[in-house]
């Protein structure tokens, strides 16, 4: 190849990279474009788009609540694969039920309570075939790490303080635990926390949390 085809040769390239890179931008600002749509949209209305058949509220779905469902699901069980597996397996299901769904007002709370039960539905399936439960203590409790991704305890906090609230958050109970980290750690609200955690009442959760908070002081007076 003499050295005009070698130049022309790497002007084409060039231009298929420039295309490319092209191409790419245009579409992330279109992504983002519509990203910005949704969020200024209800989430009855994301909702019902997503049911239309909308990609892209599929896609707004997944990309807002993934992590903050990841990050529940390694508070229950501290086992990576089972937790991107469910929520793998849920997010595959209600797409493909999409038309079939109910109407949602809080989409955060519908995925919440979803994933909370299929995930215990899934360890006891995988711990009844004999595969490893990992736990903080050994155990079979919902234990609370104090971890980067929990909001439970400030950044502030020094080590040995966070180490202090997370003994302290491990001396309740199961249910208060998990109580503790839908309302404090995820926002969610008592009607939700009722909802995830099938209860009949929602004065049942918010009991449930004050109980929890009154221990929690006792814990720290000590």
């Amino acid at each position: 190849m003499n050295g005009a085809n070698c130049l022309l040769l790497k002007m084409k390239k060039s231009q298929n990279n420039k295309s490319k890179s092209t191409s790419t931008e245009v579409l992330y600002m279109q992504h983002s474009q519509v990203m910005v749509v949704y969020t200024e949209k209800t989430d009855r209305e994301i909702w019902a788009s997503f049911k239309e058949g909308e990609e892209t509220a599929f896609n707004f779905i997944y990309r807002k609540y993934v992590g903050d469902l990841y990050n529940y699901g390694m508070q229950v069980c501290h086992e990576d694969e089972w937790v991107r597996d469910c929520l793998q397996s849920m997010f595959v299901d209600i797409r493909k039920r999409r038309k079939r769904l109910g109407d949602v007002t809080s989409i955060k709370g519908y995925l919440f309570t979803i994933f909370h039960r299929e995930l215990f539905k899934l360890i006891k399936a995988r711990r009844k075939g004999n595969e490893p439960f990992v736990s903080m203590d050994g155990g079979e409790q919902f234990y609370i790490e104090a971890s980067h991704e929990t909001k439970l305890i400030a950044e502030e906090f020094s080590d040995e303080r966070k180490k202090e609230i997370e003994i302290a958050l491990n001396q309740l109970s199961q249910r208060e635990r998990q109580a503790i980290i839908l309302l404090y750690q995820e926002d969610l609200s008592y009607k939700e926390i009722a909802a995830i955690m099938d209860f009949k009442e929602v004065k049942t959760a918010r009991t449930l949390v004050y109980r929890a908070m009154g221990k929690l002081k006792g814990i720290f007076k000590v």
